[in-house]
């Protein structure tokens, strides 16, 4: 993730053929109002993807909490032509956190369990059920808040490394024992931020131990459905997995050999969910403080969901924290896959997911920030005509 200075991004397009939606273009709710096409938005995203050859994408904007401007540019499959619709669901890759900080802060809500509860060990949350005891102190001194803040100490690139797609063919059981026996946990929990998929694969199954229900049934079931989002689903691993209304994902350069070979579903709560743009703005509608649509979490629960660490002020329990802009977001990032929200304090929330990205070996930066800066300007120019419509 990143701003300019700390977030990264990555995503063209020959020929871009634009659709407005139409009243039954979602597969959830349909349209109170016919949207009209805004050309100055239109432009902007055209003009992204044609520069960076993604086939297709789908963007949300919702003000206000009212859904104004949903459309699918592009292809969603390009050797059939089929052209992106605003009911096409896409894989979120890291968006899929914001997910997992929410039903995280759900069950907390609940007083099911504690943020600042012990994960290992006797009377932790997850106990002795990963690794072999007794733990190091710093495992031991792990919490729940600190995997969501990814100040575990642990498993990141500056605290032994990454390893989330190692060893794909494990199950949860083998692959967290794997890591908890193997891997180093150099750092005091709480004291150095490090970026890490293991942290987050550790909270889904903190989620599924206290409700009970697999991480991907709690997200559905307890986070969606009571928003009215229906289209949040596992992503699948093999093109042959594709689901319905799933786009195709498109690798280029080093990216091509893995946009189908990545661990999913095991990478279920750090990157892997699939949904729609406007279900995602859903979800961040449902986690605003605004009183234009109900939360699904009360004012002390959002405020620990958007607080971040005293060791980096940019990230908070699975959310990106842009201060200076007054906004929050998250980003995320696979083979054959970009995708972003942004919400600003003044109203405006945009999702965009791309079916393709930039091959980060190659360096991406331009892409990233021309991203990162697209989004920025549809939630903060107020120049664009956005209609008083509401298409949730």
């Amino acid at each position: 993730m990143l701003l300019k200075q700390t977030f990264l991004f990555s995503a063209g397009l020959l020929s871009i053929l634009f659709f407005s939606c139409k009243k039954n273009d979602t597969a959830s709710t349909a349209p109170a109002a016919t949207q009209s096409d805004i050309a100055s938005v239109d432009a902007r995203i055209a003009t992204l993807i044609s520069t960076y050859n993604i086939p297709g994408a789908s963007l949300a904007v919702s003000k206000n909490g009212k859904l104004v401007y949903m459309k699918g540019y592009g292809k969603a499959n390009t050797a059939t032509g089929e052209l992106v619709r605003p009911s096409h669901r896409f894989r979120l890759a890291s968006v899929s956190k914001t997910f997992t900080g929410v039903a995280i802060l759900k069950l907390v809500q609940e007083g099911k369990l504690g943020l600042d509860a012990k994960v290992f060990g006797t009377g932790g949350v997850l106990a002795n059920d990963y690794g072999t005891a007794p733990y190091n102190n710093n495992l031991l001194n792990i919490t729940v808040r600190h995997l969501l803040q990814n100040v575990s100490g642990s498993w990141g690139a500056a605290s032994g490394g990454d390893v989330i797609d190692q060893n794909p063919a494990y199950s949860y059981k083998q692959f967290l024992d794997w890591v908890i026996n193997t891997r180093p946990n150099p750092n005091t929990p709480g004291a150095v931020y490090d970026y890490s998929n293991i942290n987050f694969c550790l909270a889904g199954r903190i989620i599924e131990k206290i409700s009970g229900k697999t991480y991907i049934n709690y997200i559905k079931e307890d986070i969606m459905a009571p928003i009215g989002g229906t289209q949040t689903d596992m992503s699948g691993k093999t093109e042959a997995d594709q689901k319905v209304n799933e786009v195709k994902y498109y690798g280029q350069g080093a990216d091509a050999p893995f946009v189908y070979n990545i661990a999913f579903p095991r990478r279920d709560a750090d990157g892997g969910l699939m949904t729609t743009a406007s279900d995602l703005l859903r979800l961040v509608n449902a986690i605003d403080g605004s009183v234009s649509r109900p939360d699904i979490l009360n004012s002390s629960s959002l405020t620990a969901l958007t607080t971040p660490s005293a060791a980096f002020t940019g990230y908070a329990c699975g959310i990106g924290i842009w201060s200076a802009e007054n906004a929050w977001f998250n980003y995320g990032s696979l083979p054959g896959t970009r995708t972003g929200f942004m919400k600003h304090s003044n109203g405006m929330c945009v999702a965009l997911l791309l079916n393709s990205r930039v091959d980060p070996s190659g360096g991406d930066n331009a892409f990233v920030y021309a991203m990162q800066d697209l989004l920025l300007d549809l939630v903060k120019n107020g120049s664009y005509p956005w209609q008083n419509i509401d298409q949730f």
